[in-house]
Order: C-alpha cells, then sequence, then structure tokens
C-alpha cells in the first residue's frame, strides 16, 4: 500500500469525494507534509505551498497558468492537475509520479528533459539514497579545476580537487557522474548492497545530466560582462524574476541597487576610452568586495551597474551603497601621472516596499538613481 500525504491547503468541493477515493484505489493517506508523495489541494500552484521533505507533489488546483505549472515543475517533480477533471486522472497522475522512473521512456525523463541541473541532481540522489538505504548522501559538481558540492548532506562541504576525487572513487567512497566527462561524483553514507544496484542505473540518464550540465556552463559564460568581473544585463532579466519570485514564497524582500559612474563622459575625453575601461573594471572589483556570497553584481550597459541583495530591505542596502561610495573615495584611480578620483550616484529600491515585480523593480531604482545625480551625484536616494 503506497503513501500519499494529504496537505489541503484551500477548501475545494470534491475534496472529499478524492480523499475517499484514495483510499479506495489503496492508498494510505497520512494528514500533513512527509518525505514521500504530497498532495495539495488549492486555488493554485504556488512555490510557497512547497514543503520542504516532500519528494514529488501532486497538486490538485482550480486553476494554474502554463507559468504557474512550470515554476512549481521546476522546482519539484510532480504532476499538476486541475480539480474539473474526473478523479481517475488522479490515480493515473500518482501511479506516474510514484514510479518515478527514470529510465529512457520513463515519466520523469519526458516532463524533466528542461530541467535545471540541480533539480535532476536532487531526483538522481533521493533515488540513489532509498535504493541503497544509505543516511545521507551528496553530490560534488565539477568547476573548472575543482569539485563544488552542489546537493545533500552527511560530508564535509569543502571543495575537492581532481586528485582527492579520483582518490575517492577509487577507493570505491564515490562514484564518477558521467565519467567520460567526469563531470561530478557522488557520495553515499552507509549505503547497502551491491553498488552496481543503487548506482548503475544512473548511466540511464547520464545524457540528461550532461545536457543540462552543458546548458548551465555555457549560459554562465553568456552572462558574463566583456569588460569587468560583473555579469551583464542578458544575466539580470533572466535572474532577477526568479530571485523575486523565491524571495515571495519565503516573505522576504529584495533590494536593487542601480548606480551610475559619475563623469565617465568627461572622463573618457580627458584621458581617452582606456581611461573608462580601467574606471569601470575598478568600481565594479571594488563593488564585488563589499557585496555578500549571495548578493550578484551586475553591469546593466555603459556606466551603470545593478547589485540585487535578497532578503535585505532598503535600510539595510542603503548601508550598503554608501559603504561602496565611501571605498570609491578612498581608493582615486591611477590613471598616467594623476589619481582620479572616482564616485557613483545610486538609487535603491526594495520588493515589495516599492515594486510589484522585477521590471518594476528596476523602474523604480533607476528613478531614484535620476534623483541622485539630479541632487548633485556622489550620493544614495532611496525610492519613495
Amino acid at each position: 500500500m503506497a503513501d500519499v500525504f494529504w496537505m489541503e491547503v484551500h477548501r475545494a468541493e470534491g475534496a472529499t469525494l478524492l480523499y475517499r477515493a484514495l483510499e479506495q484505489w489503496g492508498f494510505r493517506v497520512q494528514a500533513g507534509a512527509g518525505r514521500g508523495t504530497v498532495l495539495i489541494v488549492a486555488d493554485r500552484p504556488e512555490p510557497r505551498l512547497i514543503p520542504s521533505q516532500a519528494l514529488e507533489i501532486l497538486w490538485w488546483v482550480a486553476d494554474a497558468t502554463p507559468e504557474e505549472v512550470s515554476d512549481v515543475l521546476a522546482r519539484r517533480a510532480g504532476w499538476v492537475l486541475r480539480q474539473s477533471m474526473p478523479l481517475e486522472a488522479v490515480q493515473s497522475a500518482l501511479h506516474h509520479v510514484q514510479q518515478r522512473d527514470l529510465g529512457s521512456e520513463g515519466w520523469l525523463r519526458q516532463m524533466l528533459h528542461l530541467a535545471t541541473l540541480d533539480e535532476l541532481l536532487r531526483l538522481v540522489l533521493v533515488r540513489a539514497e532509498q535504493i541503497s538505504g544509505a543516511r545521507h548522501g551528496a553530490i560534488w559538481i565539477r568547476q573548472e579545476d575543482a569539485f563544488f558540492q552542489r546537493c545533500g548532506e552527511g560530508f564535509p562541504e569543502a571543495p575537492l580537487s581532481h586528485g582527492e576525487a579520483d582518490e575517492l572513487v577509487r577507493l570505491g567512497q564515490a562514484r564518477f557522474l558521467c565519467p567520460g566527462a567526469e563531470m561530478g561524483i557522488v557520495r553515499l553514507k552507509d549505503p547497502q548492497g551491491d553498488p552496481e544496484h543503487y548506482l548503475g542505473w544512473i548511466k540511464d540518464v547520464e545524457d540528461l545530466l550532461l545536457n543540462a550540465w552543458n546548458l548551465e556552463t555555457s549560459q554562465a559564460l553568456s552572462f558574463l560582462d566583456d569588460l569587468t568581473v560583473a555579469r551583464n544585463r542578458r544575466a539580470l532579466e533572466a535572474e532577477l524574476p526568479q530571485v523575486i519570485r523565491e524571495a515571495a514564497a519565503r516573505g522576504e524582500s529584495v533590494s536593487l541597487l542601480f548606480l551610475d559612474v559619475d563623469n565617465l563622459k568627461a572622463l573618457n575625453s580627458q584621458f581617452g576610452h582606456p581611461a573608462g575601461s580601467k574606471v569601470l573594471t575598478h568600481v565594479a572589483l571594488e563593488a564585488q568586495r563589499i557585496i555578500r556570497a549571495q548578493d550578484r553584481l551586475y553591469r546593466y550597459g555603459g556606466d551603470e551597474f545593478c547589485i540585487v541583495i535578497p532578503g535585505t530591505t532598503t535600510q539595510g542596502a542603503a548601508k550598503m551603497g554608501e559603504r561602496l561610495l565611501q571605498k570609491l573615495l578612498e581608493a582615486p584611480v591611477h590613471i598616467g601621472d594623476c589619481d582620479v578620483p572616482v564616485s557613483s550616484s545610486i538609487g535603491i529600491a526594495s520588493y515589495p516596499a516599492h515594486a510589484d515585480g522585477a521590471e518594476h523593480l528596476l523602474e523604480r531604482a533607476d528613478r531614484a538613481l535620476f534623483q541622485a545625480k539630479a541632487e548633485g551625484k556622489a550620493r544614495v536616494v532611496l525610492a519613495k
């Protein structure tokens, strides 16, 4: 008898009938979220409703847009059904969801061919832990000359060199993912049985993993600014909406710091464009030094940069902006025989205090930046 965890977030006509049908179909229904298949009854599929322990989710909702469906399925494997469909559709969907088939014809393979690498890795690790009975597991992914832990627990999170990864594999304490490319390694804590049984199946999904890894790598390169250490505008437009969705799901703020390097055109005229490029690089490096690991620096274009600061209110972002201005004033750029002072004008806006989405947030921060320049430059102005 398979378990189904029942979460009725919103009242729905027919929910009682569905609950009884689940029991008639042979499912053992348990109230609340659990480590297994969770059936969520809700008005719409929403990321904030996803329980952390759920392995897969069947959403039974009143309505859903394609964007909402894509969003929740990218975060957790599952299925989305409208409540207007026959109850038998729920039975069929649950069967497919609980199969968790990652093989060449499997349902998850069809559903996740466009999934992110992190989502695929999580599914691979969960299945490996289930088959092996391991207490914990973790996966490391290669980036250039080292392996970095991407998901899992139970092991030190420090990066592993190629030599260390090779030694773990040689001792039978780890297994390469996609051995030809040495894309990553998977480790399990106290697994039981034959490693070929609980890890050998991964070769069936190596092409999925490699495609997701290559896509992530190429996307990372295409998101880098050609001149500075910052990411580019394309990256900002792709990532800011996601940051805001995640903040909304957690009930947190996101602040956007929009800055413009003061008097760059005059500096280019006086010293030449290479000097302007040197100043832009300098500003990006100073900004990169003061932001946190979870913050992101972007070059918006020309002499403009953006810093996205998750989990931070306008006041916290203002402190960062003032600190950046001070750092720039303390560190002039040496050009020829001159020490050229550098300053910046900064506008700041926050979600949800000033904006209801990514585009609106950019607009409000840009408006605050315009005001900072109008008031005399070299200052921080907050959106009102």
